[in-house]
């Protein structure tokens, strides 16, 4: 049977997908590109934003619309599978509030798709999966570049931000053993493998369940005990971003000059809040020693603006830091009530959506701004790319990315496709970066 996997949010939904994708290989199931091709239809969704829901609720009447053609010109029926966090918070209610569904899988059963499958095609019932204890997979070359690959270190949370509903869906924070992620990234070097992403909810608190080692210490044992050539890591939480880090990621050829560490606010009122657990004053500290350490830093960032209680002096204070900070690019949301998370039980949400509206507007302006400005003072600079994607508007054009996380286009041909070549930088067109093979 084929099947055909749309996967909503983070980089941690786009590695479940990929073990998905391999347990449904191992038991037969073919992957295509296109829903009108499928036999079965599997939404890893996200939860972390009502905008996200909505989009997912949007796919489920779209795919309803597709059964019943399906039904109607073949008499075979369209299988819609809701996996990940969405399924883990909604659980039974999405298939009784939307019939076209018939399989609901949480966030702990994504190796368990061929499984529960099998269940449904024999007994023709929908299915709901509930919770069990999540299992570390094996990794998997990314599907569409097979020299990346993304590589999960921990699953769940610890920290309860007030605004995020993240730990009520993935749990408390499992690290997995140094030793089975060695054992991993080789596994995938033998593979042709030569960059992975670490990824977890908050990579920087890595070893802290178990007592086993640090993820400073991790990333060293990754640097010596294997043959990887890129190594980077999503994300970071300020609280849990030390010197022992720092000092790793400026001395480590291999681990890249780029860092996504979400500030959320410039303002000690709101952070607080928000249960963020650090001062804006630290986070400035630490950003600019690292800067200073290791000066073509790539940084980028998440804001909110709109939080509970936002004044004006609070929504200043997040325009003045990414003026003095000046990252190279952010994530960028008005807060949205997240129903069951701290914030939505204990505060209001009374900043006007007017206002939401006008500061998200001001803020996205101001770092767009600021992000053409950093990518300007790039020309000129020469760095490592891996290409990732042909140009569909000019034949031998390459988007690639660079060794810091920042794409630049460049002209090359199907040899250089996934290869690390240097290209120096040499112009801006719009808001995109040019360059030219050294």
């Amino acid at each position: 049977m084929n099947v055909f996997i749309e996967t909503y949010g983070c980089q941690m939904n786009k590695a479940d997908s990929a073990v998905m994708m391999e347990a449904l290989l191992e038991h037969g199931y073919q992957i295509v590109n296109h829903e009108n091709d499928a036999d079965i239809i599997l939404l890893n969704t996200c939860s972390v934003r009502k905008t996200a829901e909505n989009r997912i609720y949007g796919r489920i009447g779209y795919y309803k619309s597709l059964k019943e053609k399906k039904r109607a010109a073949t008499g075979k029926k369209l299988i819609l599978v809701i996996a990940g966090c969405m399924s883990q918070r909604l659980g039974e209610g999405l298939l009784k509030k939307h019939p076209p569904v018939d399989i609901v899988v949480g966030t702990y059963y994504r190796d368990q798709i061929p499984q529960v499958l099998y269940q449904f095609l024999n007994d023709n019932q929908q299915i709901f999966v509930e919770q069990k204890k999540f299992t570390f997979q094996p990794s998997q070359p990314d599907q569409d570049n097979p020299h990346k690959a993304f590589v999960t270190i921990s699953h769940g949370c610890n920290n309860f931000c007030s605004y995020c509903i993240v730990p009520y869906l993935r749990g408390r924070e499992i690290s997995r053993s140094s030793a089975e992620i060695i054992a991993d990234i080789n596994d995938l070097v033998e593979k042709g493998v030569w960059q992975i992403t670490l990824l977890g909810q908050n990579v920087n608190s890595y070893g802290q369940d178990n007592n086993e080692i640090s993820f400073a210490q991790l990333l060293k044992k990754i640097c010596q005990e294997t043959d990887l050539q890129w190594i980077k890591f999503l994300s970071s939480h300020p609280k849990d971003f030390h010197e022992d880090l720092m000092n790793v990621m400026a001395e480590e050829k291999k681990v890249a000059n780029c860092l996504h560490l979400a500030v959320q606010s410039g303002s000690n009122n709101i952070l607080k809040k928000m249960n963020r657990h650090y001062h804006i004053e630290d986070y400035i500290r630490n950003v600019k020693k690292l800067q200073s350490m290791i000066p073509n830093l790539y940084l980028t960032t998440d804001i909110i603006v709109g939080f509970s209680g936002e004044s004006a002096a609070d929504y200043q204070a997040t325009l003045d830091l990414i003026n003095e900070v000046r990252f190279d690019d952010a994530f960028m949301y008005k807060y949205n009530v997240r129903e069951s998370t701290l914030a939505a039980n204990k505060y209001e949400d009374n900043v006007a959506e007017d206002i939401k509206q006008h500061r998200l507007a001001e803020v996205i302006k101001l770092q767009r701004k600021i992000s053409l400005e950093n990518k300007k003072e790039r020309i000129g600079q020469t760095f490592e790319v891996i290409s990732e994607y042909k140009s569909k508007k000019a034949e031998n054009e390459i988007l690639g990315l660079t060794k810091e996380d920042l794409a630049i286009v460049y002209q090359g041909n199907k040899e250089h496709f996934h290869q690390i070549l240097n290209i120096k930088a040499t112009k801006m067109k719009g808001n995109t970066l040019y360059g030219e093979i050294i």
